[in-house]
């Protein structure tokens, strides 16, 4: 990974020169395509281990966890696979462009910035169950802190 990518996904500003440093677009596409497939997994893994959990009358809180597991293992399994699928035919410069609006876009940062602090934070605190709870709390939560963000700051340097 490049510094750059880093620094920015780190919330460190830098200008579009920098931004348009991209030596390495597949692997930070790989790793965007990734994370949201392990979102995605985890919150379905936890629906549905939720679902199955209740049917066979077994505590929803570790069918869930079980669940969600599960999703972050097949998350992390299909997300380079579709990464490879998605870019199949595109050419170089059109990769390294996607990574470029992906460098730019303030709501995909927010998200991927808050999944990764959570997904730390969970691991940290309760092992793989912290982890589980703590991506399910960002895939809830950050589109929630990002519009109350976004809306604290719209009207910031307007004159009255």
């Amino acid at each position: 990974m490049s510094t750059y990518w880093l620094r920015n996904m780190t919330g460190v500003g830098l200008c579009d020169a920098q931004l348009e440093i991209v030596p390495y677009p597949l692997a930070e596409l790989g790793i965007h395509i990734t994370c949201k497939t392990i979102q995605a997994g985890t919150l379905l893994g936890s629906v549905i281990g939720s679902a199955i959990g209740l049917a066979k009358r077994k505590e929803i809180k570790a069918a869930l966890i079980k669940g969600g597991k599960y999703g972050i293992v097949v998350g992390a399994v299909l997300g380079p696979i579709m990464t490879v699928m998605a870019m199949r035919g595109k050419s170089a410069p059109e990769i390294i462009d996607r990574c470029f609006r992906l460098r730019h876009n303030f709501g995909q940062l927010w998200v991927d910035r808050s999944f990764f602090l959570a997904v730390t934070i969970g691991l940290l605190s309760a092992g793989p169950a912290g982890a589980v709870a703590g991506i399910n709390g960002a895939v809830i939560v950050s589109p929630l802190g990002r519009a109350a963000w976004e809306g604290l700051t719209s009207g910031f340097g307007k004159k009255l």
